[in-house]
């Protein structure tokens, strides 16, 4: 009996031991530093890092005044990291490895996108082209930039458009002979 006994307890200690030497656990660290195109630290910069090892492991670490982070205690596998920049994706790294013996340096230079003012917001409408006389086509829509004024317009087939209001419109129905509603 104690025989048996004994038997089950190595047999559970080798399992037990087996397990958790396959297992990626260890105190694996995830450490860099992020800078600006300038080489100047950026404080607060938010480093997302998520397992790929399909156990849902996911850690949000800030970068300090020195720009430097630490993401310490993390088991040994392959990570996504995300670097969030004011609300904003800057660089992602895809397969990232952890190793138990040494802590991972993982550094972000940004480019000078960051450093700059961003360019102005494409700004664009979409205007309907009628057919012309005598064409068997339907009319379609061109997208056209505001920034560019009444240029593109034209380079899109609407021929010369100027901006106006009510009153343009009233004016272009008079002169047409289209009548309204009144």
């Amino acid at each position: 009996m104690f025989t048996n006994s004994l038997r089950i307890a190595f047999a559970g200690l080798t399992i037990s031991a087996t397990a958790a030497w396959a297992s990626p656990v260890g105190p694996a660290t995830l450490q860099g530093d992020v800078k600006d195109s300038k080489g100047q630290a950026v404080a607060g910069a938010e480093v997302h890092i998520q397992a790929k090892d399909g156990s849902n492991l996911q850690k949000i670490v800030r970068t300090d005044a020195n720009g430097h982070y630490v993401c310490p205690k993390l088991p040994q596998t392959d990570y996504e990291v995300v670097l969030f920049v004011n609300g904003a994706i800057k660089a992602s790294i895809n397969n990232t490895k952890t190793f138990a013996d040494k802590p991972t340096q993982l550094d972000f230079k940004l480019t000078g996108q960051y450093a700059v003012n961003k360019p102005a917001k494409k700004h664009t409408h979409m205007v309907y082209v009628p057919a012309e006389t005598g064409s068997n086509l339907s009319g379609r829509w061109v997208e056209v930039d505001d920034n560019t004024g009444s240029s593109a317009a034209a380079t899109a087939g609407t021929g010369h458009i100027d901006r106006g209001g009510n009153a343009m419109v009233k004016q272009i129905q008079k002169n047409s002979g289209a009548t309204g509603g009144d």
